[in-house]
């Protein structure tokens, strides 16, 4: 019977004291376990960070929470919504009056007042607003102000607390009243909608609307934020359940969750697949440094076996010493993860949406949660633990014979009648040796596998991210004019040869457009004002009072086109997946229009169908045919917004002169000898002020913009490659170290019969060679498919990105693979080996 002694602080002193005798190991091991520690956290960060960020800029670009609305709803509705119990929130938005300052009306501009309850601004506009300071109003003589309605009435100094007297129109009546200012905030989707002559909004109190005897029944709309429990269900209980009356009907919003789940489902495989191989190397390499110090220490772990050790008692030791080097190297790598999070993660975030659309929406804020930290440490912890097993279990199996034996792993069995001609040849041993531990082997081409292509993933996500793929999505011109209201006057046929004659301006292209009347075609028109009423229907404003209006006067049926050069439909053909009759479009026979204003747009056959355009006095006009088209990488795309459901079109040049239109002058790409461009920039800059209906874009400031965001990521991203690309090589070497250490033996024996020094390193030379080869191949196949996959993840978060194939990364790697794999073994052999064969056999003997 085998008694266990229990000497728990004797393994707790031998398991210090080891620590101590081995500074060097230490310092190796607790490098891997900060470097393991500060990956995963910094990874997980950046992607928590991502995905949360893009839920709020989507929130912010729909400007509520609310995904359903009901206008007008009676008392009786209002309670069966209630009694449903499948929302979070309901709100309550009376839109008040208008103010009518001259300024404004004639900007073109709009501020509207509107009354919203305290559980609207508390649960669903406010999480989509910014920058709130003050108090919702409470007081008759109240308001809360945008930050854009006070840039249009031009009072952008006030603070909360002072007085601004407004003029404004409720119920038909004019008024002026002095306001107190309680708060104020920032409305961005005030700021896009500016550019296109969008309204801005000032909210007021309960008191000021029941003084003007408006009502939620009469002037309101009732805003829904469902439960998450509820919402695939919710639609159906509303129309089940809610009596409706006549013309009204529930309105849906796009959802903001299930419009992010594509964007963050990507942020989290590419997070996920770039953690794993992090861990994945992380274990790689901690394993391999304890295994190198339980490998060099086994005769130690053997006396203890001699002693009375038991192996439940030497895994304690080995295990001890790996949770104690955590101790010390998981803090430091969550600390320095911390730092370099907060510092680097808003820029990362800032590059992916720098310069475009959605720049001012996403915010860049660190999320480095509870579940970030926990899961860093239980990870980090995880790996070591992991990476003690198969020391420990190695320590604990050995026996005092077999220790001063110990070669590392156990041979293969040796075939029958193996032939000494074919055994006696170098690459072939070299062979046999590299396979003969099939365990080992995984672990030096998993090693050297997943830091490659760790890096390989970073480097390709960085290039996808690259300046010129920017250029390319956002600025293809050096200068863009954009016209955004309705005057000729504005970027007139004048100012685009004064453009011309600029020195240095070397193509000036003009997107024109005109303002078309059309007869009313209900196959292909109807379809598009369905859409857009469902969506964007009030009670004032239906599809069934525009079409009342469009048939007392037909004039009022218009759509703004824009005229499209044959350069531009063939870059279209070119680029974009919708082929179409280039040659009958740029004859005038076919008009294009966009699958935005066509949800189901593939039930629709428009192939013979026409369209007929008048111009606004309709002594000409033209009939063409119609094909809806996506596009993907906006070549046709340009500025202006028609009625509700309202299709835009896009016709060719040619077709100017048949239908005698007024042409407005909307987009000017202008690109110049770079030479010139600061100057060229100034003289637009000038033309741009002196209308506030032409706004100026130089690719210039762009790009610095975008170059100065990406700098602190490529420095990070940069880092952390550089650090992957190291736990490869370092994993590697150490295998290698281990292979020969642990051979010593073996091959001080078969020198003594007479192979020479040269041979055996020519052997070595050769394992090297074919851990090389084989590792190179796992990369060209298994290796630049899973990069091509995150590349195709990457796209799916960042529209600009494009998948650049890592030629150089590939092959500066391929080159530093083959040195280091061919010249490691030979030298670290020539360094174990220095004394004679002799003094290596009695070393071994003793």
């Amino acid at each position: 019977m085998k008694f266990e002694n229990n000497n728990k602080n004797i393994i707790k002193k031998i398991t210090k004291s080891s620590l101590k005798a081995n500074k060097t190991r230490n310092i190796f091991a607790i490098i891997a376990i900060i470097l393991t520690t500060f990956m995963i956290s910094s990874v997980f960060t950046l992607g928590i960070s991502f995905a949360k960020n893009y839920r709020v800029m989507n929130l912010r670009y729909q400007g509520t929470t609310a995904t359903t609305f009901l206008p007008n709803p009676t008392d009786e509705q209002i309670k069966q919504i209630k009694d449903l119990n499948i929302s979070d929130a309901i709100g309550e938005e009376i839109s008040v009056g208008n103010l009518n300052p001259d300024e404004l009306s004639k900007k073109g501009r709009n501020v509207v007042l509107q009354y919203i309850d305290r559980e609207n601004w508390d649960k669903q506009i406010s999480p989509a607003m910014g920058e709130i300071k003050g108090d919702y109003p409470e007081g008759e003589n109240e308001i809360m102000v945008s930050e854009m309605s006070k840039k249009l009435l031009d009072i952008e100094d006030t603070q909360i607390g002072d007085k601004i007297k407004l003029t404004y129109e409720v119920n038909g009546k004019t008024e002026e009243k002095e306001f107190i200012i309680s708060g104020q905030f920032k409305n961005y989707t005030e700021s896009l909608a500016f550019m296109e002559n969008g309204a801005s909004v000032i909210y007021v109190s309960e008191d000021f609307v029941a003084k003007h005897n408006l009502s939620l029944e009469e002037n309101g709309i009732l805003s829904m934020t469902f439960k998450k429990s509820e919402k695939y269900g919710s639609t159906n209980l509303l129309e089940e359940n809610v009596d409706l009356k006549n013309n009204q009907k529930f309105e849906f919003n796009y959802d903001v969750e299930e419009d992010s789940k594509d964007i963050e489902m990507s942020a989290i495989i590419v997070v996920g697949l770039i953690g794993a191989f992090m861990v994945l190397s992380g274990y790689l390499l901690i394993y391999n440094i304890l295994y190198i110090a339980v490998t060099k220490d086994i005769q130690f772990y053997g006396m203890l076996k001699t002693i009375g050790a038991s192996p439940k008692q030497i895994k304690k030791i080995v295990r001890g010493q790996g949770l104690r080097l955590s101790i010390v190297g998981i803090p430091i790598g969550i600390i320095i993860s911390l730092a370099v999070s907060f510092l680097v993660v808003p820029y990362a975030i800032e590059s992916f949406c720098s310069g475009t659309y959605y720049a001012d929406l996403m915010p860049n804020n660190v999320h480095f949660t509870p579940l970030v930290f926990g899961g860093t440490i239980l990870f980090s912890l995880f790996t070591v633990l992991i990476s003690c097993r198969k020391p420990a279990k190695i320590a604990s199996k050995v026996s005092p014979i077999e220790a001063l034996n110990y070669t590392g792993g156990k041979p293969k069995k040796q075939k029958k009648n193996r032939k000494s001609t074919n055994g006696g040849k170098l690459y072939k041993m070299a062979w046999y040796n590299v396979f003969r531990d099939k365990k080992r082997s995984i672990l030096v081409f998993l090693s050297l596998f997943m830091g490659i292509l760790t890096f390989l993933s970073v480097n390709t996500f960085m290039n996808s991210l690259s300046v010129d793929n920017y250029q390319q999505k956002y600025y293809p011109n050096d200068f863009e004019l954009t016209n955004y209201g309705d005057n000729i006057s504005e970027l007139s046929d004048e100012d685009i040869e004064t453009i011309k004659s600029i020195k240095g301006v070397t193509s000036v292209k003009v997107n024109k457009v005109s303002n078309l009347r059309m007869d009313m075609n209900e196959d292909v028109l109807m379809p598009a004002l369905k859409a857009g009423y469902e969506r964007f229907a009030t009670e004032e404003n239906t599809l069934d009072n525009y079409l009342q209006k469009v048939k007392k006067d037909p004039s009022k049926l218009t759509t703004w086109v824009s005229f499209v050069d044959d350069e531009t439909i063939d870059k279209f053909e070119k680029l974009n997946d919708d082929k179409i009759d280039v040659e009958a479009f740029k004859q005038g026979k076919i008009a294009l229009t966009s699958t935005f204003y066509y949800p189901n747009y593939e039930e629709l056959d428009f192939s013979n169908q026409q369209i007929t355009f008048r111009n606004s006095d309709r002594t000409k006009s033209v009939d063409l045919g119609v094909n809806i088209v996506e596009d993907k990488n906006n070549v046709l795309n340009f500025g202006k917004e028609n009625e509700i459901g309202i299709p835009i079109f896009y016709i060719s040049e040619s077709v100017i002169d048949k239908i005698d239109c007024d042409i407005l002058n909307n987009i000017v790409k202008v690109d110049v000898n770079q030479k010139y461009e600061p100057s060229v920039k100034n003289k637009l800059k000038l033309m741009a002020e002196e209308s506030k209906d032409v706004n100026l874009e130089a690719r210039s400031d762009a790009v610095e913009n975008f170059e100065q965001s990406m700098i602190m990521m490529n420095i990070i991203v940069g880092g952390i490659s550089i650090i992957l690309i190291f736990i490869g090589i370092l994993n590697f070497i150490n295998v290698m170290v281990t292979n020969v250490n642990t051979r010593l033996t073996e091959l001080a024996v078969i020198e003594s019969i007479g192979m020479t020094k040269r041979q055996i390193k020519k052997m070595l030379t050769f394992e090297g060679l074919y851990y090389a080869g084989i590792t190179i191949f796992m990369i060209m196949t298994l290796g630049m498919s899973v990069v091509y996959m995150i590349s195709k993840l990457i796209k799916n978060m960042v529209d600009y990105a494009e998948f650049v194939f890592p030629t150089s990364a590939l092959i500066l790697l391929v080159v530093l693979i083959l040195l280091v794999c061919t010249i490691t073994p030979s030298v670290v052999y020539k360094q174990s080996s220095k004394s004679s064969v002799t003094d290596r056999l009695r070393r071994i003997e003793k």
